[in-house]
């Protein structure tokens, strides 16, 4: 075909990488939206990370679809080896400029692992003091609905690092002691 001398493999090769990256793209589409439905109707409380880390997930592999896509396209393959290597210093200039950002990022993730709190928890912080409810919890900042109706949000990464009572796991502790003694 005229069109070949334009693709690594040949324009067929090419077509058929294509479609086979779509299909599987699909898949992943359809099989990551199934377990986030499975994982909310078992674990409501939860909820909160899975979108974030399905839509990460998402754009990474969209984009990685892309990259491995276009590559095959001779003309075009300067243009993005131009565009990784200006990628890879704007990328060092973006985590220097916005560090502050990524901790709240590195921060939130860290708190939706971990789950020292979930939503609906009663929480005391000690610096600043706040003490409240759990509204909202995201990658960013965590919102809390203090006892006097104000909405607050706090940072992620400094949710992250001072400390943090939760109230209501103290009290269902407390009442699980006092139950499993008068049994």
């Amino acid at each position: 075909m005229k069109f070949d001398k334009y693709f690594v493999n040949g324009f067929d090769n090419f077509l058929i990488t294509t479609f086979l990256i779509v299909i599987v793209y699909i898949i992943i589409y359809l099989s990551i939206n199934k377990k986030i439905e499975a994982f909310n109707k078992t674990r409501p409380n939860h909820a909160v990370s899975i979108p974030f880390v399905s839509s990460a997930v998402r754009v990474a592999y969209f984009l990685l679809s892309f990259v491995i896509i276009a590559y095959q396209i001779l003309p075009i393959r300067p243009v993005l080896d131009l565009m990784m290597d200006a990628g890879g210093i704007l990328a060092i200039c973006v985590t220097f400029a916005a560090r502050e950002s990524f901790s709240n990022y590195i921060a939130g993730f860290l708190l939706t692992i971990h789950k020292p709190f979930i939503i609906g928890d009663k929480i005391s912080i000690q610096d600043p003091k706040i003490k409240g409810t759990v509204k909202d919890i995201t990658f960013r900042h965590t919102t809390i609905e203090s006892e006097n109706g104000n909405i607050v949000t706090v940072p992620n990464s400094i949710m992250n690092t001072v400390a943090v009572e939760d109230i209501s796991k103290e009290k269902k502790t407390t009442r699980k002691k006092k139950d499993s003694v008068t049994r």
